[in-house]
């Protein structure tokens, strides 16, 4: 990986270009920043060196918009007063002040990392010129068209969350080019390119997750917006929904960790248990096998209908001990004296 650094010298012959995977089915997505000649090498499996190239979960493009700082304007406007500065003192200052922004703005941000650079490489290119004035604002009008997005999809991001209508931003022709590129040539994937502005690469992106029937959802354990097949999930990752697991059974424990017949109960489950572990190591067959996993589903369905009667005062601590103790000759005749 190569890092972009914010600083005078020549502008890149190639321009600099974001590709963008989308895979609805995996939920995930790829993105990749770089010229387009080594971005396009990359995707054909060639080590080239690239700016940026990460796997993510599907919907992470899409978010960085929502949360950027909104200081773009400060270091355009640094980098439009080095453009018309004459002293070379003054030009190094601002050149700095915009690189520390720019830098700050980017940082775990693949979209404004992007859009830094292409502000960066179109300041490198107007300091040729010898009209201060219009190449300053040549670059206000280019920034400005680039950093649009990361306030206009923002709305248009929330609305989405809520399950709102959403009203798609308009764009001028001169704001909608995005190319497709196969990189395989026999269609295995393709990949949404844009050289310029971001805008026709969040329609793309939005048109695709839509087509696919996804929804936008919050997970309840780590609270980061995600992409869901449906308004029932509500967990992103299996890393959430196992600390959700854990999380559940925690509190099942402590609501139940003072209570006799729960403590009776995780005793007993713990001999079957055992057991039916020792019949796997002692290499028993897979139907004796099946068979013990099966009499212990049944005995935990009726431990938990004689649980509700503890609680219901149709039956007695004492009485729900008794009935486990009572069904231990199930397993051991299966298992034997393991």
């Amino acid at each position: 990986m190569e890092e972009y650094r914010f600083e005078r010298k020549e502008p890149l012959i190639n321009r600099v270009v974001l590709a963008l995977r989308i895979d609805t089915k995996q939920r995930k997505e790829q993105i990749w920043i770089g010229t387009d000649l080594n971005v396009d090498a990359a995707l054909h499996g060639r080590e080239k060196p690239l700016y940026l190239s990460r796997t993510r979960p599907l919907g992470s493009f899409w978010c960085e918009f929502g949360r950027t700082e909104k200081n773009w304007s400060d270091a355009v406007w640094s980098l439009s007063d080095a453009l018309t500065a004459w002293r070379s003192s003054v030009i190094t200052r601002k050149e700095q002040e915009a690189a520390a922004v720019l830098s700050q703005i980017s940082d775990e941000n693949a979209a404004a990392y992007y859009t830094a650079i292409q502000i960066w490489e179109m300041y490198l290119r107007c300091r040729r010129g010898r009209k201060k004035q219009e190449a300053a604002q040549a670059l206000r009008e280019y920034a400005q068209l680039l950093t649009l997005p990361f306030g206009e999809y923002t709305l248009e991001m929330f609305n989405w969350k809520r399950e709102q209508p959403v009203v798609p931003v308009r764009n001028m022709r001169a704001d909608a080019e995005l190319e497709v590129w196969y990189p395989q040539g026999n269609v295995l994937f393709e990949c949404a390119v844009a050289g310029r502005s971001l805008r026709p690469l969040l329609i793309y992106f939005r048109q695709r997750v839509t087509a696919a029937g996804m929804v936008m959802r919050t997970c309840t354990r780590c609270g980061r917006v995600f992409f869901a097949p449906d308004s029932r999930s509500s967990l992103c990752s299996e890393r959430c929904r196992i600390a959700s697991k854990k999380a559940a059974r925690r509190r099942f424990s402590d609501r139940t960790k003072d209570s006799e017949e729960e403590r009776a109960y995780a005793r007993e489950y713990m001999f079957w248990y055992n057991r039916i572990s020792k019949l796997k190591r002692s290499g028993a067959s897979q139907e004796q096998v099946d068979r013990a996993q099966a009499a212990l589903k049944k005995f935990r369905a009726q431990a938990v209908t004689r649980k509700a009667q503890i609680k219901a005062g149709s039956l007695s601590p004492a009485q729900f001990t008794s009935w486990m103790i009572s069904q231990e000759h199930i397993i051991r005749g299966i298992c034997g004296y393991l």
